[in-house]
């Protein structure tokens, strides 16, 4: 086996500006100069990327972050050849500028998330700590040094050494795909939702208020919101606007498919206004769910309550039949099942069930008997 050539390596799979090649820019950005930029790469990328992988999805966040590293290589080489072309010769290496890309998204998608400064301070006496800023602060401070460094290079490229333009493209790449993508726009609705929820939390209403109206301002269709400030207008004493957030955020649940959550939001409506109503199709909707889940009980009562709220429409036709067969094979309960069946046959007589309809009544009506014989 040959001796591994450090040098050899870094030419051979580095970046080198003069005459760059795409099969170079990929081998660099996974070669490092020495363990400690390897680990302060690794470092940064652990901090930051699993929030923006979690933004992206894991698919697009690979895409991303070779893209991110293209855009840094390209940046950087232009900078050479146009600026530095005595350092156009000096192979570039490492992750820096992909993770530069991730830096720039979290920049914008998690710009209010507190990161941790650690300080080193030896002015008499050595002083140290650590504090807390926004991520745009900290991330915004990181980016001003890198184009200092940058300025500092192309003026005087004998102190060169650090890719500084390679993470600025990095940077500058993430930034604008994040508001490409309008990943900010997602940020500040998720803080407005978070603000809400603790300004409930700590019984400031109006503050939730503000902040979940300002969210539905920017999403209208968002149930969550409609839900918290359907609680939050339920704690200010004011059921109609409760009543109404309610329902539109059990309809907006049942439209995306998130039915478990329907039944949430409308278990709390009915805790604290048990004659409220919804909409006829957000009650079908519910009640043909709970069946599913062989919630009988619940389920038969919004079906009674679809018969009496809206009349002679299909829902409350197929609520009637439905009512009849829980009580008859469910519950055991042949004598309200009776008058479910005698009902449907009332008032739907045209009915195309009406058929079935007639044979589940004598059935009905046959067990009845049989429980008064006993």
């Amino acid at each position: 086996m040959l001796p591994f050539d450090r040098q050899t390596a870094l030419y051979s799979m580095g970046l080198i500006p003069s005459h760059p090649s795409i099969s170079n820019i990929l081998s660099s950005m996974f070669l490092h100069a020495d363990v400690l930029h390897l680990g302060w790469n690794m470092l940064f990328l652990w901090l930051f990327g699993p929030n923006v992988e979690d933004a992206l999805g894991c698919l697009e966040y690979a895409i991303f972050y070779f893209g991110s590293g293209f855009a840094a290589a390209l940046l950087h080489v232009i900078v050479a050849q146009g600026f530095t072309p005595a350092a156009a010769d000096i192979p570039m290496v490492g992750a820096s500028g992909a993770i530069a890309g991730i830096l720039g998204i979290f920049a914008v998608r998690f710009y209010r998330t507190r990161i941790r400064i650690w300080y080193l301070v030896f002015f008499y006496l050595l002083r140290w700590g650590t504090f807390t800023i926004p991520a745009w602060i900290g991330l915004g401070i990181w980016f001003a040094q890198q184009f200092v460094g940058g300025l500092r290079g192309i003026v005087a490229p004998q102190l060169g050494g650090v890719a500084y333009w390679s993470h600025i493209g990095g940077m500058l790449f993430g930034m604008a795909l994040a508001y490409a993508l309008r990943m900010g726009r997602e940020g500040t609705k998720e803080y407005l939702m978070s603000d809400a929820r603790i300004g409930l939390a700590q019984g400031t209403t109006l503050d939730a208020v503000e902040n979940l109206l300002s969210l539905l301002g920017r999403d209208p269709e968002n149930p969550d919101a409609h839900q918290e400030l359907a609680r939050t207008y339920t704690m200010q004493q004011n059921p109609e606007r409760a009543v109404a957030h309610y329902g539109k955020s059990i309809e907006l649940y049942l439209q995306r498919g998130e039915r478990e959550k329907a039944v949430e939001s409308f278990a709390q409506l009915k805790q604290h206004y048990p004659n409220a109503r919804l909409s006829l199709r957000s009650e079908y909707q519910l009640a043909r769910y709970l069946l599913e889940l062989n919630n009988h009980v619940p389920a038969l009562l919004l079906l009674e309550g679809i018969t009496d709220a809206y009349p002679m429409t299909p829902e409350a036709e197929m609520a009637l039949m439905i009512s009849g067969d829980i009580y008859l094979n469910v519950l055991g309960h042949p004598q309200g099942a009776v008058k479910c069946y005698e009902r449907f046959l009332h008032e739907y007589p045209q009915s195309s069930y009406r058929a079935m309809v007639e044979k589940a009544l004598a059935a009905a009506r046959a067990r009845q008997a049989g429980d008064a014989g006993c």
